[in-house]
This record gives C-alpha cells, sequence and structure tokens, in this order.
C-alpha cells in the first residue's frame, strides 16, 4: 500500500478514536474493522474499514441493530447497494508534503479557538452541533480554527494531529478564501501550526480538483455508504 494511503488513513481512524473518546463512546476494532459501540455524533459513521478486502458480510454484521447508520468505505470495495445502503460520498483520499518553508504565524483572519463562546458560535456557523464538545478545546491533539473579518467570524477549519499525518477537515466558509481547503489562507494556517508535517484530507468534485491543484496528491477512493 502507497504509505501515503496508509497515513491518510490511519489519520482518520485517529480522527474518530479521538472524536468518539470526547463524547466517551466505545469502539472495538477487529481484524481490520473499526465499529463504534454506541450512537455516532452526528456527521460520522457507525463502521469504518481499516484494511481493504473486509468482507461485506462482516460489515453487514457490524451494523445489525442500526435502521439508519453510515459506513466509511476507506478503500471504495464494498458492495454493500443489496444491503439497504446508498453511496452518500464518493470522494478521494489527499496528501500534501510538507512545506519547504513553513510560516511562522497564522496568516492575517486566522486563528485558533480558544473560548466556549467563540467555539459556540462556530457550531453553529458550521452546523456541527453534537460532534465537538468544548472539551475539545483542553485535547491538544485538535485546534480549531477561526476566520474572522474584522470582529465577524466567516470561515473555519479543523486540525487533528493523526500521528503519521495531520489530518484537515470541517473547512468552511462564507466565500471561495475561506472555504476551499486548497485556499492559500487554508493551507498557510495549517502550515504554521503543524510545521514540517503532512497533511492528510479527502474531498470531491471541484473540491478535489482545487486542492490537487495546490499540491495534494490523489490517493485512492473513500466512499461513504448510508441507511
Amino acid at each position: 500500500m502507497d504509505p501515503r494511503l496508509r497515513a491518510a488513513v490511519d489519520a482518520s481512524v485517529r480522527w474518530y478514536d479521538d472524536v468518539f473518546a470526547l463524547h466517551d463512546i466505545p469502539v472495538r476494532v477487529e481484524d481490520g474493522l473499526w465499529a463504534a459501540l454506541g450512537p455516532p455524533p452526528p456527521w460520522h459513521s457507525a463502521v469504518k474499514t481499516l484494511e481493504p478486502g473486509i468482507e461485506t458480510a462482516r460489515v453487514v454484521r457490524a451494523t445489525a441493530g442500526m435502521d439508519h447508520c453510515a459506513v466509511a468505505d476507506s478503500f471504495g470495495d464494498l458492495d454493500l447497494a443489496r444491503h439497504g445502503f446508498e453511496v452518500l460520498i464518493e470522494a478521494t483520499w489527499l496528501h500534501r508534503l510538507p512545506d519547504r518553508q513553513p510560516v511562522g504565524t497564522c496568516p492575517d483572519g486566522w486563528s485558533v479557538v480558544a473560548s466556549e463562546e467563540v467555539l459556540s458560535e462556530w457550531v453553529a456557523a458550521h452546523d456541527y452541533a453534537g460532534v465537538l464538545p468544548p472539551v475539545v478545546l483542553d485535547d491538544a491533539r485538535f485546534r480549531v480554527l477561526a476566520f474572522c473579518r474584522g470582529r465577524r467570524l466567516v470561515g473555519g477549519a479543523v486540525t487533528h494531529d493523526g500521528d503519521g499525518a495531520v489530518g484537515l477537515s470541517n473547512t468552511w466558509g462564507d466565500g471561495r478564501l475561506a472555504a476551499s481547503a486548497a485556499s492559500t489562507g487554508v493551507l498557510a494556517a495549517v502550515s504554521a501550526l503543524h510545521p514540517g508535517r503532512a497533511v492528510v484530507d479527502y474531498a470531491a468534485g471541484v473540491e478535489r480538483d482545487a486542492m490537487v491543484a495546490s499540491g495534494f496528491a490523489p490517493l485512492g477512493p473513500h466512499r461513504v455508504w448510508t441507511r
């Protein structure tokens, strides 16, 4: 397996481990299959493959008893359609090498969220209620980034230390500058906070194309199924 793909998948798994830990939701990992042992937070899958070639039957068994759930098919090799699932996201894993000359500080307008008040505003603006509780501000693995014009919050992103690489996710905003994970501002902020670290993410469509153009390498399929 391409080590960059391995780093991207592993960083995503670590995100799941840490987000579920924020909510005290136990998880189980067994022979390449990750599964939540309780209802997942919004926008998160209940089951996730960690290796290619996982038997579809095992995934189906892991979702037994869940009328509605999602499965993160990390290698795009499952066939869940005949088990009542449909494809929600058809994306591509992405990997970006560290900047050779990282900037020392976040660019103008970008900062790390440090208060519960700003976090609450960020969560509401991003429609991310129920995912990042206030305790995330005390977890060094997470950095919730805010992009402001004057005193107005207009965008943001999240970085997460995935050990082998830094995971970038939840990039949003009211315009292309803030909303694109490929934007100069987002990438400069990530480089300033995580100098010398590779960055991974997944994306689809126009966003994927923009990220590839900005230096991310496309690696392989990432599919999310929902039922």
